[in-house]
């Protein structure tokens, strides 16, 4: 799935085509509206509409158009207010539909998800879940696994969105979890207790085989990848098994001689390991039915961001491995000349300033 088209019935939205490439969305200043497009994308992409919510957009109707296959297209058109009129239609060619009254399905929500995903289908179910790996706002910067969404849940949240994203069943992690709750209950029978125990062990057993397998391996070697490119370091993803027997995951800065733990907790480092995560589970994913593109937010950002020509390359990268790319970035913090006028000449989708915002004046 690559985004092909964002546009509104509204005149005063800004229409956005995207290039099945690299597109980057450049602007002039801040809040003219470049981390509202990844919620505007995540809102049409059947996700949460809370930031809509405002007076002003009540009238306005965001159609999505979604390349899913070489000669196929599906709109997704939802509207800001009413939950159960989104519509969605399926395409052989590029259009634009705002004056179109034959949808092949209009429902809830829940319609519109299901409706999507036979559709598509994907290599994994629900694809709302694993999204946000892929399309990487500000808010889902600090933290290569723990989405903004899960930071305040119990970590086997996560940790199942992990092991499923990966290949890990994460119904066999996520039973590990159970039982250890099971055992805890003082009111259990000794009985049960031993057959709880048993099966306790025996899901521990599994669970440390279920980490070994190709796709792991090629998504430890695409980070790697990925982080020689955008760091010029050697960055190391693992998973391995804590003293209480569950699973972690790490992605980490090696120590050498250049650098050591505390770069791990830099703010710039821990954003640009998102990128390189996403950027690794995309290639990783390119050959199976699942997103095909890696959307980030301000990725030039910092006041010691020296990595900005790592990070072009890795784009540059992607868009060799067919992976379609949306970056936003304020101009003035792109400071090679030659990247910066290569952008304009070819990859920029988009501008927004004051006088031309993506939403217009509010």
């Amino acid at each position: 799935m690559k985004i092909s088209k964002l546009y509104s019935n509204n005149d005063n939205f800004k229409t956005i085509v995207f290039d099945k490439g690299i597109n980057f969305i450049l602007s002039s200043t801040n809040g003219v509206g470049k981390s509202s497009l990844f919620k505007l994308i995540d809102f049409c992409l059947l996700g949460d509409k809370n930031f809509l919510g405002q007076e002003h957009f009540k009238d306005y109707i965001f159609y999505i158009e979604l390349q899913i296959s070489s000669n196929r297209y599906i709109t997704i058109k939802r509207p800001t207010k009413g939950g159960k009129n989104i519509e969605l239609k399926i395409t052989k060619q590029k259009s634009m539909l705002i004056d179109e009254i034959d949808f092949n399905i209009k429902g809830s929500l829940g319609v519109a998800k299901s409706y999507f995903e036979n559709k598509v289908n994907y290599s994994i179910n629900k694809f709302r879940t694993y999204i946000t790996y892929f399309l990487r706002d500000e808010d889902n910067q600090s933290d290569v696994f723990i989405l903004n969404k899960y930071s305040a849940s119990h970590e086997i949240e996560y940790k199942t969105l992990i092991s499923n994203l990966i290949g890990i069943d994460g119904r066999k992690i996520r039973k590990k979890y159970e039982l250890d709750e099971i055992i805890k209950k003082s009111e259990i029978e000794s009985r049960s207790l031993n057959s709880v125990q048993i099966d306790l062990e025996k899901v521990i057993e599994e669970n440390k085989t279920l980490t070994n397998s190709h796709f792991i391996d090629r998504l430890k070697d695409s980070v790697a990848k990925y982080g020689r490119i955008i760091l010029d370091k050697e960055i190391t993803f693992l998973i391995n098994f804590n003293s209480s027997n569950d699973i972690e995951f790490s992605i980490k800065v090696k120590n050498d001689e250049e650098s050591n733990d505390n770069l791990n907790d830099d703010l710039i480092i821990k954003k640009l390991l998102c990128l390189i995560f996403s950027s690794a589970l995309a290639e990783t994913y390119a050959q199976k039915r699942l997103i095909k593109f890696v959307a980030f937010d301000s990725p030039f950002d910092g006041n010691k961001n020296t990595y900005e020509d790592g990070i072009y390359n890795a784009i540059l990268e992607l868009h060799r491995k067919g992976i379609q790319t949306i970056i936003t970035s304020n101009e003035n913090l792109i400071h090679n000349p030659k990247n910066l006028l290569e952008i304009k000449n070819e990859y920029m989708s988009g501008y927004l300033s004051n006088d031309d915002k993506l939403m217009g004046d509010f």
